[in-house]
C-alpha cells in the first residue's frame, strides 16, 4: 500500500513538473552557475549540465506543446530545486515592470534534481543517458556549491563607460543584452563621469570582469524622503538577479525604482525601507556636455543644462533619445504644459480688451478703430500671459498632471504650482 502511495506521489510529481514547461526553460543565477560548475564534470554529468545551460541561456524552445513556463532556482536543500509553474503567476504580470516577480513569488514548489533531469532528459535530444548517469549527475549536483565569486562593486568616472561597453557584459541576455546603450561611444557617457561625485554605476560583476547586471547610482539634492542616493533602473542578463538588486538597495538605504522600466507614467513610483514613495528627484550637475545618453528617470535636463529631474520643468529638454542627443518632445516641443486656453505658448486672448487691445470695446466693434486709449490690462496687445488654470503636464513627456494628482502628490510636486510661486 504504501508502495503504491510512493508511486503516486512520484507520478503527481512528474506531472507537475511537466506542467513547468511552455516554449522556454528558466534559471536563477545560481541555479545556472551550479550547472556551469558541473559542465566541467568529465562523461554524461557535464554533457547534461551544459544542454541544460544551452536551453536556458539561448532561450531554446522546448518542443512538447503540452508544458507550462517555470522559473528555476537552487535551495537551502542540495538535492532540491525550487519551481513555480506559469498559472501560479497573476494574470496582469508585465515583466517590464517586474521581472524578477515569478523568483520571489510565495507559492513555489520544491522537487528533487534527479525528477527534473529524468523528465529533461527525453527534451534534451541527448542519446545513450542512462538511469546510473542521471544518478551520477544526482550525487554531482549534490555535492557541488553555488558560486560565491559574484559581488557588488560601485564604479565611476570613466569606468562608467567602461561596464556600458557590452564586452564587459557576460551575455547578450535580458534588460542588460538589449540596452540601447551597450555600443554608444564613450563621450555619450561624459555626463556621468564629469559629474563623478554625484553619479555611480552600481555592477553585479564575476571574477573574470564580467557584469551580470547595472544601475546607476544617483546622489540626491532633492528627494521625496530621507534617502540620500537613488537606484535607477536595474538592467540585468536573468531576471531573478533584479531582486538582488533590490535587496543590496534595501541594505544600503537606497531609494529604487518601483517598476524597473523606462515609462514616463512610473518615473516618479519609487520604493524607499520596503515603503511605496512618490515624489520629485533632482540631481545638481557639473558642466555643460553637447551629447547626452538615454536617461531611463533622471531624464528631464533643464535648459541651463544645470540640473536632472525625474520630473519636467516648464521648459526643459527629455533625455530618452538613443542617438546621444538631448531633444525637446515631439508633442509640446518641451513646453511641457498642455492648456485649453493657450495651448502651450504661454499667451491668451485678453479678456478685458477681448483681445482688441482697446480701452473702449464697443467703440472698437464699432468704428474699427482704437479709441479711449489702449486697454490697461493687456498694455494694448491683446494677449495677457496665460494662467494656465485648467493646464495639465504633456502626457508624452510628463506623465500627465492628473495622473499626478491621482496618485495623491502634494502640489509641491507639480511644476506648474513651483512655476506660480516663483
Amino acid at each position: 500500500m504504501i508502495k503504491r502511495y510512493n508511486g503516486f506521489i512520484t507520478k503527481k510529481l512528474i506531472m507537475e513538473l511537466f506542467s513547468l514547461y511552455e516554449d522556454v526553460l528558466y534559471g536563477s543565477t545560481n541555479f545556472i552557475f551550479k550547472l556551469k560548475s558541473l559542465s566541467k564534470v568529465k562523461g554524461k554529468t557535464g554533457e547534461i549540465a551544459q544542454c541544460l545551460i544551452n536551453i536556458i541561456e539561448d532561450e531554446k524552445n522546448i518542443p512538447d506543446t503540452l508544458t507550462k513556463q517555470n522559473y528555476f532556482d537552487t535551495t537551502d536543500k542540495n538535492d532540491m530545486v525550487s519551481f513555480l509553474a506559469y498559472n501560479k503567476i497573476p494574470q496582469d504580470w508585465d515583466s517590464d515592470d517586474d521581472a524578477s516577480l515569478p523568483y520571489g513569488m510565495k507559492g513555489r514548489g520544491e522537487i528533487k534534481i534527479g525528477k527534473v533531469i529524468k523528465t529533461l532528459v527525453p527534451m534534451l535530444n541527448m542519446e545513450g543517458v542512462k538511469d546510473k548517469d542521471i544518478e551520477e549527475f544526482v550525487n554531482q549536483f549534490k555535492a557541488s556549491k553555488s558560486d560565491t565569486s559574484m559581488e557588488f562593486k560601485l564604479v565611476n568616472g570613466k569606468d562608467i563607460a567602461k561596464y556600458y561597453n557590452e564586452k564587459k557584459y557576460y551575455s547578450k541576455n535580458g534588460s542588460l543584452g538589449g540596452s540601447c546603450m551597450a555600443d554608444e561611444e564613450k563621450d555619450t557617457f561624459k555626463i556621468y563621469y564629469k559629474n563623478d561625485k554625484k553619479v555611480q554605476l552600481l555592477i553585479y560583476v564575476d571574477n573574470n570582469d564580467k557584469i551580470h547586471g547595472r544601475a546607476l547610482l544617483w546622489k540626491l539634492n532633492t528627494s521625496p524622503c530621507d534617502a540620500k542616493y537613488f537606484m535607477d533602473r536595474v538592467y540585468v542578463n536573468r531576471d531573478s538577479d533584479e531582486i538582488k538588486f533590490k535587496q543590496f538597495a534595501e541594505e544600503k538605504n537606497f531609494l529604487y525604482k518601483k517598476k524597473m522600466n523606462s515609462y514616463i507614467e512610473d518615473i516618479y513610483k519609487f520604493v524607499y525601507k520596503g515603503e511605496d514613495v512618490f515624489g520629485e528627484v533632482v540631481v545638481k550637475l557639473d558642466g555643460d556636455f553637447e551629447n547626452y545618453p538615454f536617461i531611463d528617470t533622471m531624464c528631464f535636463l533643464d535648459t541651463d543644462k544645470k540640473s536632472l529631474s525625474n520630473l519636467p520643468s516648464e521648459d526643459c529638454f527629455i533625455l530618452h533619445s538613443v542617438s546621444g542627443h538631448h531633444e525637446h518632445c515631439g508633442d509640446c516641443d518641451g513646453k511641457v504644459i498642455n492648456c485649453g486656453d493657450c495651448g502651450s505658448n504661454g499667451k491668451t486672448t485678453c479678456n478685458d480688451c477681448d483681445g482688441t487691445g482697446s480701452g473702449n470695446v464697443e467703440a472698437f466693434y464699432k468704428t474699427g478703430e482704437v479709441t479711449g486709449g489702449k486697454c490697461v490690462t493687456c498694455k494694448g496687445k491683446g494677449e495677457v500671459t496665460c494662467e494656465h488654470e485648467d493646464a495639465s503636464i504633456c502626457s508624452e513627456c510628463g506623465g500627465g498632471l492628473e495622473e499626478v494628482i491621482k496618485l495623491g502628490l502634494p502640489v509641491t510636486y507639480n511644476p506648474l504650482e513651483k512655476k506660480k510661486k516663483k
